[in-house]
């Protein structure tokens, strides 16, 4: 069983962001040096939908399958812990930053949500591949 959190990171399409605008790398678009174009992209910044918000979220190695009560009566220093934020680790998808870019222009949108399709595709297919000793 997967977890959105192990994917996070794969759900970035952005290079970098000033908040206004978002830099893409374009599909197979490099300069005569073979240095990477990257493509601007008109953004609203918006709540990271995989941490709430809050920059971090616990471990998915910690709680990726739940947690039970008996969990916590089993352990009081890992209760206090979790509930602590003991356990949290830095948030992949927006890097600590609380917000993701999102684009506004709709055909903009359709190349970055094709590019993420690409990606966890070309991912799926690399897994399948492994699972089948390639």
């Amino acid at each position: 069983m997967s977890d959105s959190r192990d994917f996070a990171s794969s759900s970035r399409w952005w290079i970098w962001t000033d908040g206004r605008i978002a830099h893409m790398h374009g599909y197979g678009t490099e300069n005569e040096d073979g240095e990477p174009i990257y493509q601007p992209i008109d953004v609203d910044m918006v709540v990271c939908t995989t941490c709430d918000g809050r920059g971090a979220y616990v471990n998915p190695n910690i709680d990726r399958h739940g947690l039970s009560r008996e969990d916590f009566e089993e352990d009081q220093d890992f209760e206090e812990g979790y509930r602590n934020h003991d356990y949290d680790v830095r948030c992949e998808h927006c890097q600590g930053a609380n917000v993701i870019p999102v684009p506004r222009n709709p055909k903009e949108l359709r190349i970055v949500q094709e590019c993420l399709q690409d990606r966890h595709e070309s991912y799926a297919e690399g897994e399948a591949e492994r699972r089948m000793g390639a």
